[in-house]
């Protein structure tokens, strides 16, 4: 497998449960595995379907408290989770807003260092 650019993006994982809502239907799909500006892995709770688009939001904190993130993510790559009914899910972001992908940068250079 040819590792991308993109795939290289610094992976930071968060320091609390982060959980991530499908905007299409509302219900918590799961929670962030690890973030980075690119994408995130997404540990869920649903299953995901190869190569598909979902709309997600999850939310950060922020300067000002918290700030909701909305993507627009595509599936990259699928494995069972170590939870029986789990799915680790690769996402790349497709879609962000300014907005957010600023409030998304600030929360990359002020999360812990991710060495694992």
């Amino acid at each position: 497998m040819t590792v991308t650019p993109r795939q290289r993006a610094a992976r930071k994982r968060p320091d609390h449960t982060i959980m991530v809502v499908d905007q299409m239907t509302g219900e918590q799909t799961g929670h962030i595995g690890n973030l980075s500006l690119s994408g995130m892995m997404l540990i869920a709770d649903h299953p995901f379907v190869e190569d598909a688009l979902y709309q997600l939001a999850f939310t950060l904190p922020h300067a000002n408290g918290q700030r909701t993130i909305e993507v627009g993510v595509h599936e990259q790559w699928l494995a069972d989770g170590t939870v029986r009914g789990q799915q680790w899910v690769g996402l790349q972001f497709i879609d962000i807003s300014e907005e957010d992908e600023s409030a998304l940068r600030q929360w990359l250079m002020h999360a812990p260092d991710d060495d694992r």
